[in-house]
């Protein structure tokens, strides 16, 4: 065989692994998720919207997608592949009916059955009470229409193959990572402090301290290390993001905690603070080794 016929072959070789690749990533990116719309009450007044910012504010919706909800690129990288623009929520609300809003913020599934991008934590979101996503809704609906992003997540070739299993792997659709038919945590709004705890925890901090979470922020604890802390220590992690012993963390947490947990009630992390607590029996002195390596 001829140079020139194996240079023929190894190209047409290339070629057809790089159309495959190609198939399986467009396969799974259009796949069709059967969930369910389910009802929402979407409320309304002046106090339901002020409570529906405040909420959006801790839930990270400005911190994705802009300060005014107009969207944002978010990320974009061709040398990993990926490019990631968060769409204008003013013209969601608007586009999508409450059902099909409120399915593909808990479940990650747009109107078209197909799944969000793995950016949106709908699997913490998931978690979330009606009276609080309703109230996100009025809230984002009060917002003037921004004529902002339309919204996009792009895989380049480098990001084929990471989506299909090749190099360092992208995380699976959001629609992937969530047990749609599991029941939700109650908000407990009447109940004890440790149950209204554990619904905050579960619709907020899972973002990032869950096994889904660490998919998005590689390294990020489990969330039993915060037992470990008394409470003026947890009241200053949560207001400041400095944690006992004043070591590095993740920048994430110090920014969530400046920039979204100030908007937290006193009773709301005396609720989380008492939820934690009842997960007693990890020493600070530990801390260190509760830290989950990166997948």
């Amino acid at each position: 065989m001829t140079l020139e016929a194996i240079l023929l072959v190894l190209v047409a070789a290339a070629l057809g692994l790089i159309m495959s690749v190609y198939v399986l990533m467009d396969r799974d990116f259009n796949r069709v998720y059967e969930v369910p719309l389910e009802p929402i009450v979407v409320p309304a007044g002046d106090a339901v919207v002020r409570e529906g910012r405040r909420l959006a504010q801790i839930r990270g919706c400005f911190w994705c997608h802009g300060d005014q909800l107009q969207g944002k690129a978010y990320f974009a990288s061709a040398r990993r592949g990926v490019m990631v623009i968060a769409p204008d929520l003013t013209r969601r609300i608007q586009e999508f009916s409450a059902a099909e809003f409120a399915r593909a913020v808990r479940n990650g599934v747009r109107p078209d059955g197909t799944s969000l991008q793995p950016a949106m934590p709908s699997f913490a979101f998931y978690n979330m009470s009606d009276a609080d996503l309703g109230a996100i809704m009025a809230y984002i609906a009060s917002v003037p229409e921004q004529n902002g992003f339309e919204g996009k997540f792009q895989l380049w070739p480098i990001g084929w193959f990471r989506w299909v299993g090749f190099g360092a792997p992208l995380p699976p659709n959001v629609a992937d990572m969530i047990d749609h038919k599991a029941s939700r945590p109650s908000p407990a709004l009447e109940g004890t402090l440790s149950e209204r705890g554990r619904y905050l925890a579960e619709s907020i901090c899972t973002e990032c301290h869950s096994d889904n979470g660490r998919i998005r922020v590689p390294g990020t604890p489990e969330l039993y290390v915060a037992s470990a802390y008394n409470e003026s220590d947890f009241y200053r992690l949560i207001r400041t993001g400095v944690p006992i012993g004043e070591r590095e963390i993740d920048y994430h947490m110090v920014e969530v905690s400046q920039y979204r947990y100030t908007e937290f009630t006193e009773e709301e992390i005396e609720a989380l603070y008492t939820w934690f607590q009842t997960m007693q029996g990890f020493s600070a002195s530990a801390l260190q080794g509760a830290f989950v390596e990166a997948p």
